[in-house]
């Protein structure tokens, strides 16, 4: 959803929040300021120098200019063992210029500072994960600071509870923020603040918290620091069935399947340190939905925002942030931009409530008349539609190989007979007689994920689609595609002299070759957006390939740990006569470091590089990266609990 970025005067070189009437920083003392305020009663230099492993975590209410971020980083040791979290909230987040202006105030944390930049996200509410140098991630929190927080899942080590003065803020400054602070924390959590305000103070002793005073910074006479030393009450998990169980320190991880959920989630794991060994059954990766020449990379959007539209725009913009990092000359794809048409009158009035609602900032997307999209794409188009800037084209297969070359990554070619865990291990069983140990395991085979004894509960479904290619001799009229333009189906920008277009989505079908018919069907959907080039096409010279998307009835992939399917039934009988049960600390079984990721339909590109960071947070115990109603939109027992809700088991 659209935030309200912060209003700011600036006086000389120091910016003012015209919402609160207060300043970001000192400038003449802002860094010593953040040292004596939060970083210096956390002990933050000493607990870093001391730290052996593992995952240390800051998190911070108001995250302003990011100076606090950069001192912080600054004190990281470059030879840190283990990975930093920083997690920082923001209501009105700075636009990129202003910030850019604020951070030039800080010359001595440019390196840092441009990375930010660089990767500095769209003011839309959400978490946006953020990686630098030195295994450090910033997680950024877009929203407000009470309900931001309680989507978090995580530990926190120490909090840098910043933010405008409670006399200037008191919204923040909230007892549902301090019960998450207490919900986040745990025994020997630390926290600091520049305000000595009672409300601060007992708001903190209720949840827990032992709270004292120290002498303030420059004129303010007294601030507050402390520890987590009481947890007051429990607190309830709001969907027991949905619980992330902990994860045992992985050794060795084998990922089964070689496609871009498979390659994606080895990645994450790989660039973390940890032993990762890929299976694909193919001689090569990316043979199935996977295996396309170009896809598009952008995110259908919905009128008001919902959870599968929060999931894709999350994964859109944590697709583009890895691109740009892994491939910033993009020569396996192109940051050309996306044009969706509004062929009919039901999809230009959606496209107009959509932009009417506003839940969308304009650099996200932008309407255009057709005569606007006729120039952004270099050739005839008859309708209007939205434009998205920062989207465009990714070659599945290339991303594919690139992931596993980045990384550490072992790749074993083999296809599994069978699955069984003893002795804290699991044990993989080949067809070829040959067996591999690990002490997790990770399914991504997309619609063959069901066919293990442990996952054969999985409602998944592949849904036919053949793409079309042009053959290897372009017309003059080809070349002037600028733009990746979508209707029914979607084309491409020239790669390698080729045009791709397509896709057929056919729910039933079970063809394995390319067929003329459906050739035809793609050339008709390319009439009706690009008829020029359409004309251009002789449709006995196509090329094609057809793929199999792997899907499930609510059309959301399948991310997580991998429950005992009959000891869910056991376990939530109950909501089969009543779905409103309250039960209690009551939960189920997972099979033991068992995950699955499976089932992202034809939106693999900007649903499995999230999905792979989620699933790899949970294994390393870091943080989470997708808030908690996500998270739970996701889960691989979801399935169970509707069906028992329906009273269909």
């Amino acid at each position: 959803m659209k935030l309200t970025t912060a209003h700011l005067c600036w006086n000389k070189s120091t910016p003012l929040s015209e919402q609160f009437d207060d300043m970001y920083f000192n400038i003449d003392q802002g860094i010593e300021e953040g040292l004596h305020v939060f970083l210096n009663p956390n002990e933050v230099s000493h607990r870093f120098s001391n730290f052996s492993g593992g995952s240390f975590c800051i998190a911070e209410t108001g995250f302003g200019t990011g100076l606090n971020f950069l001192i912080t980083v600054n004190e990281w040791p470059e030879e840190a063992t283990g990975s930093l979290h920083y997690i920082s909230v923001e209501k009105h987040p700075l636009t990129t210029g202003d910030l850019k202006l604020a951070l030039s105030q800080w010359p001595q944390f440019s390196i840092i500072a441009d990375k930010l930049l660089e990767q500095y996200p769209l003011a839309t509410e959400g978490f946006h994960r953020l990686e630098f140098p030195n295994n450090v991630t910033l997680t950024l929190l877009f929203g407000d600071a009470a309900e931001s927080f309680s989507q978090l899942e995580g530990t926190v080590n120490a909090w840098y509870l910043d933010g405008f003065a409670p006399s200037k803020n008191p919204e923040m400054w909230s007892a549902e923020l301090f019960h998450e602070i207490a919900r986040l924390s745990k025994l020997g959590t630390t926290f600091s603040t520049f305000t000595a305000a009672g409300v601060v103070r007992r708001g903190l002793q209720d949840v827990g918290f032992d709270v004292y005073k120290k002498k303030g910074f420059g004129r303010k006479r007294e601030m507050l620091a402390g520890r987590f030393v009481e947890t007051k009450a429990p607190i309830p998990h709001q969907k027991l069935w949905f619980h992330t169980p902990h994860s045992e320190l992985p050794e060795h991880v084998a990922v089964v399947g070689g496609g871009l959920a498979g390659c994606s989630t080895a990645y994450s794991l790989a660039k973390r340190g940890v032993s990762v060994t890929l299976i694909e059954k193919e001689e090569q990766l990316a043979t199935g939905g996977s295996g396309n020449r170009q896809g598009a990379l952008y995110a259908k959007l919905p009128v008001k925002p919902t959870v599968q539209g929060e999931l894709h725009l999350s994964g859109f913009l944590h697709s583009i942030r890895l691109l740009k990092q892994l491939d910033p000359d993009e020569t396996l794809w192109s940051q050309c931009g996306v044009a969706q048409l509004a062929t009919n009158n039901k999809e230009a009035a959606r496209q107009s409530d959509m932009i009417e609602g506003q839940y969308y900032p304009d650099e996200l997307v932008q309407y255009k008349t057709s005569t606007e999209l006729s120039k952004i794409a270099g050739s005839l188009i008859e309708h209007s539609g939205l434009f998205f800037p920062d989207a465009g084209w990714v070659s599945p297969s290339e991303l594919c190989r690139r992931l596993t070359l980045e990384a550490d990554i072992t790749i074993k070619q083999g296809e599994l007979a069978a699955l069984t865990y003893s002795d804290k291990k699991w044990a993989l069983s080949f067809m070829d007689n040959s067996t591999l140990a690990a002490s997790h395991l990770i399914i991504c085979g997309a619609e063959e994920s069901n066919r293990f004894t442990q996952t054969s509960h999985l409602p998944l479904k592949t849904i036919r689609g053949q793409v079309s290619i042009t053959p290897k001799t372009p017309a003059p009229i080809q070349a002037k595609l600028n733009t990746v333009v979508c209707g029914e189906g979607y084309i491409s920008p020239q790669k390698d002299d080729q045009l791709c277009f397509g896709a057929t989505f056919d729910l039933k079908g079970k063809e394995l070759n390319v067929t003329q018919q459906d050739h035809d069907k793609n050339l008709v959907n390319l009439t009706t957006v690009l008829p020029n080039i359409a004309d251009s096409i002789d449709a006995t010279t196509l090329q094609g390939r057809t793929a199999f998307r792997c899907s499930t009835p609510d059309y959301l992939p399948v991310v997580g740990p991998a429950p005992v399917y009959d000891s869910y039934l056991q376990t939530f009988a109950k909501l089969r006569k009543d779905k409103n049960w309250r039960f209690g600390d009551t939960s189920a079984e997972y099979f033991p470091n068992l995950y699955i990721n499976t089932g992202h339909g034809s939106k693999g590109l900007i649903t499995c590089p999230i999905s792979a960071e989620l699933l790899a947070s949970i294994i390393c115990s870091e943080p989470l990266p997708l808030p908690k109603t996500l998270i739970d939109a996701v889960h691989p027992a979801r399935f169970i609990i509707k069906n028992l809700i329906k009273q269909a088991i």
